[in-house]
């Protein structure tokens, strides 16, 4: 391979043949002859080198006769690495062409991007664990993470040595050197991403297995305890950065009162069992709607508060592609079990493309929004123009009294709906009196079609 070939490097610590996991490092060496790219090995243990040293696929390699961790062998990797972007892999991963196209592109393309892999998460400093965690199917454009995981990661090389970027290896053998890391990035003033890519594949296996040891240069160390020892050392070196409360911004505070506030609205949620009242109505209702207004063949779908699936399925039965989004955990549970694409999504802040949805189905679901102007704002934008949007919400005052319940948040007046729905730009089509009877007398929703013009 010549110096001017070299566009990308792949970088795998190795140390065995990755008893835990169906893929090893004859599985990704395989993988790799597909991609082009240097490949280069950090051999931790005698018997990989020995079996390896002279694979064709493999262009450098280090070896290091003990353990020398995960830091240490990226650190020698990056070190050894010639090309533009640079790909760090465990050897246990099973990745495609595309995934890493993908990667790339975006690395290169994200705004101060100097790390990108498929799976990241924001912190918690103050608690010392993960607020949200950013994983393959759970989110689907690039987000800006406090640190990405480290079994698959690119990095921007050119932008990583300029700012004298380094993976620290007080925190070898493992454990808190990517969020160290990104602490780093984040006081260069350049940024960490999670990337929505899915071409890949990962099995934890025994990873996070505390009670399993590591050999760490020639000592076996328990994981708890290297975990333990880490987390001491991440908060003597970061203290002063984030966890005197002095040091936090303002508007960091403000952030996160409200995160704090959405929080607590996702644990009123409960899940939305079956019922044959709602699942009735709600094919009612939609064959109403298909019998007067038509979408295009091949129609995209966004059930908007899924609950268990009782749309979902209707939509399947038109033979409609069907996306569903739930903040219930136990919703979301059972509609993957039942083989449905579904996302644990707030309503509020879809993590959906502009305009891409022909058809949003939104039923039962606004009166839970804190704040349905903006929610509504969110709808218009994913929703193609000259496409439908429906519209279910229970009645103030009858005698269910809905405002009442837990979660309903915005149980408002039929004029008030109409008043947000227009602000919004939506052109309002049609507006329908559901009369639903139950035991103690009858209770009214409202439904209300619009356009997006």
């Amino acid at each position: 391979m010549t110096h001017q070939a070299i566009l990308r490097s792949f970088i795998i610590p190795v140390l065995d043949y990755s008893p835990h996991s169906p893929y090893n490092i004859n599985t990704l060496l395989d993988d790799l002859e597909e991609i082009p790219g240097e490949v280069i090995c950090i051999f931790n243990s005698f018997e990989m080198f020995g079996k390896l040293h002279s694979h064709p696929r493999i262009d450098k390699y280090c070896f290091n006769n003990l353990n020398a961790g995960v830091s240490r062998s990226w650190n020698i990797g990056i070190n050894l690495a010639e090309g533009r972007c640079v790909f760090v892999l465990n050897a246990d991963v099973h990745i495609s062409p595309t995934a890493v196209e993908q990667l790339e592109s975006y690395l290169f393309r994200l705004d101060k991007a100097v790390l990108a892999g498929p799976q990241g998460a924001i912190i918690d400093y103050q608690k010392l664990c993960d607020a949200r965690y950013f994983e393959k199917g759970n989110f689907n454009e690039p987000v800006q993470v406090h640190a990405v995981s480290g079994f698959l990661f690119a990095i921007h090389l050119e932008r990583y040595l300029k700012h004298r970027l380094m993976f620290d290896v007080q925190f070898s053998p493992c454990f808190y050197e990517e969020w160290d890391m990104g602490l780093q990035v984040m006081h260069t003033g350049l940024a960490c991403y999670a990337v929505p890519i899915n071409d890949f594949e990962h099995h934890w296996g025994a990873s996070h297995d505390e009670d399993l040891s590591v050999n760490y240069f020639g000592k076996n160390i328990a994981r708890k305890e290297i975990m333990q020892n880490n987390r001491e050392n991440f908060v003597s070196k970061w203290n002063n950065v984030i966890f005197r409360e002095k040091q936090v911004k303002p508007e960091s505070l403000k952030i996160q009162r409200f995160e704090n506030f959405l929080e607590k609205v996702k644990g009123e949620t409960y899940p939305e069992q079956i019922s044959s009242i709602h699942s009735a109505t709600t094919e009612k209702m939609l064959d109403i709607f298909l019998n007067k207004y038509s979408l295009p063949e091949n129609s995209k779908v966004l059930d908007v508060g899924c609950g268990q699936g009782v749309a979902l399925e209707l939509f399947k039965s038109k033979g409609l592609s069907s996306v569903g989004i739930t903040l219930n955990n136990g919703d979301f549970a059972i509609c993957k079990r039942g083989g449905y694409e579904v996302y644990e999504m707030d309503q509020s802040f879809l993590e959906f493309d502009n305009e891409s949805f022909d058809f949003i189905w939104c039923r039962h679901c606004l009166e839970h929004s804190i704040f349905p102007y903006f929610t509504l704002a969110e709808l218009f934008r994913v929703l193609k123009r000259k496409s439908y949007l429906y519209i279910e919400v229970p009645s103030p005052d009858t005698i269910s009294n809905h405002q009442n319940n837990k979660n309903h948040y915005s149980v408002l007046g039929k004029s008030m709906w109409v008043n947000l729905i227009e602000r919004s730009g939506f052109n309002i089509l049609d507006v329908m009196n559901i009369p639903i009877q139950l035991k103690d007398g009858t209770d009214i929703y409202w439904s209300f079609i619009q356009q997006k013009p």
